[in-house]
């Protein structure tokens, strides 16, 4: 194995002897524009000044970084090579050069990911020829902002994090029972009223007793999500945005009741857990997410817009006789394939848009189109059930890729969430079981990639988010890029180099022994009973 410390691991590594320094200035030959963000990630990176980028260049001088294009290499894919003569870097598309920088800067050190960039001091950079492609065309992360908002920068923050791993998505989880993230202009109460909670819960209980006695809230503006996408976009990551129906829409409904079943007098949930409040599946409420749905794909350049469909009880539509006599009028056998209905006139709206729908995986049923794509968040049962319906899916499993799961039963973990899940057990994850690939098969349905998740219920501060997260992330991110893994090997590339690096980004990780006395919440352990 490499003694890089390279996270993820390529391919193939082929270290050669000697180290090359990087000239002061340096002039870049590229097939293709390399971007504002690019050239100066370099320039931070290197420490050196790039004096042009010509684009589509043939004959002439090669820069010292040259970038050509290989269309046979697949989409991501890259070779690197630094000797001598300078950097060479080959890919069919902007993505694989990207992901060749981001390896790049590995190779840099910490001073690649530190956020002042030091000038002055030179970079050697190891010779070296390095091969790689990814695993899962799909590696994508989810994130709860909706439980626990995230300020603007610490978003991006997150986004670069990700995009160094070599992950290529975000699924923004941005409304839920507990808060709305999003300003839709048409309905400003999500922003006054549907955005803030009088409370949140510090650990589950059944009574909810173990209040923190907090407000909390926030909602993004239409241009920090605008600024977030391109942030993102530059880095080679998309965000799919998801906008959670028709349960999970508490915060909705406090703002604008006649959304609901039966909820005259509904506040933003202050518990966590599933809410018998959900939407009444009825033309006004179609409307409504119709109008937000267009201002999402406004702002959210994103192939897949993110329905939901998760967790919907189904109480106060059987006791219902308006909802009732809907599913009867559209012929349907129960309420329960309302579900499915409502969540389909939806995914219309949003393929008449030229994109896909995407939902969680309880969405699957008759009356639920199969050009969604699914997150199957179950266990790998759920990934067959899906991909057997004929829906292509991604890998989403709660056993293995849920990070909000503490990482082992000692109290001294500081997250109130009760499960557990080791990096040990994520890494050494195999979703691509015979039985998977049998369904994908006889379903005619794609495996779309795989994504871990970031719920936050419990994940109140950027510290537990960062200690929830890492090396974790780090670990999913190897499970979704390379092919041959070794966990004895990633522990050690991180120990030797990789939490450095995140050190120097600021990162509060968990460390591989357990947490430092100030990142332990006896308090919390306490009211979790541990």
């Amino acid at each position: 194995m490499s003694k890089l410390n390279l996270i993820p691991l390529p391919t193939s590594v082929v270290e050669h002897h000697g180290f090359t320094a990087v000239p002061e200035a340096f002039s870049v030959s590229s097939f293709t524009p390399l971007g504002t963000w690019l050239n100066r990630a370099l320039e931070d990176w290197l420490d050196a000044r790039i004096q042009a980028v010509p684009a589509n260049q043939s004959g002439g001088e090669e820069g010292w970084l040259r970038i050509t294009e290989d269309a046979a290499l697949q989409e991501g894919a890259y070779t690197l090579a630094v000797n001598p003569t300078g950097i060479a870097i080959e890919a069919a598309s902007s993505a694989g050069i990207i992901n060749a920088a981001q390896t790049l800067r590995q190779l840099v050190g910490t001073r690649g990911f530190s956020t002042a960039p030091r000038r002055g001091t030179g970079v050697e950079l190891p010779n070296v020829t390095i091969t790689d492609e990814p695993n899962f065309s799909f590696r994508g992360v989810h994130l709860d902002v909706s439980r626990h908002f995230m300020p603007l920068d610490e978003l991006l923050r997150f986004i670069d994090l990700a995009a160094a791993h070599k992950l290529n998505a975000l699924h923004l989880h941005l409304t839920d029972d507990q808060g709305w993230r999003m300003d839709i202009p048409a309905f400003p109460r999500l922003r006054d009223v549907s955005s803030w909670r009088s409370d949140t819960m510090a650990v589950y209980t059944e009574d909810g007793r173990f209040m923190t006695g907090r407000p909390h809230g926030g909602c993004y503006s239409i241009q920090e999500l605008r600024d977030a996408v391109a942030y993102a976009r530059e880095r080679g990551v998309t965000i799919i945005p998801e906008i959670d129906l028709p349960g999970h829409s508490v915060a909705a409904i406090a703002a604008y009741p006649q959304l609901g079943v039966d909820a005259p007098d509904v506040q933003v949930w202050t518990g966590w857990g599933v809410n018998d409040c959900i939407l009444d599946p009825s033309d006004y409420t179609l409307d409504f997410f119709r109008t937000v749905l267009d201002t999402v794909m406004d702002v959210f350049d994103a192939p897949i817009i993110h329905i939901g469909g998760d967790e919907v009880p189904y109480e106060r539509w059987h006791a219902s006789d308006t909802v009732r006599q809907r599913a009867a009028e559209l012929g349907l056998e129960s309420v329960e394939l309302l579900h499915g209905w409502f969540l389909g006139q939806l995914a219309a709206h949003v393929e008449a848009r030229g994109r896909r729908a995407g939902v969680w995986h309880e969405a699957v049923s008759p009356t639920m189109p199969q050009t969604a794509v699914v997150n199957a968040w179950g266990g790998l049962d759920t990934v067959v059930h899906s991909l057997s319906a004929g829906y292509d899916t991604t890998i989403s499993c709660c056993s293995h890729l849920y990070l909000d799961y503490r990482e082992n039963d000692d109290p001294r973990e500081p997250s109130g969430c009760s499960p557990l899940l080791s990096t040990e057990k994520l890494y050494n994850f195999e979703p691509l079981e015979p039985r998977v690939l049998a369904a994908a098969q006889a379903g005619g349905a794609a495996i779309t990639g795989i994504q871990a998740q970031v719920w936050t219920e419990y994940l109140d501060t950027r510290e537990i988010r960062d200690y929830n997260t890492y090396p974790r992330l780090s670990a999913f991110a190897e499970l979704a890029w390379s092919r041959d893994r070794d966990y004895a090997d990633f522990v050690e590339r991180l120990e030797d180099g990789h939490l450095d690096r995140l050190a120097a980004a600021g990162v509060d990780f968990r460390p591989l022994a357990g947490p430092h006395a100030w990142q332990e919440r006896p308090d919390i352990a306490a009211k979790a009973g541990r």
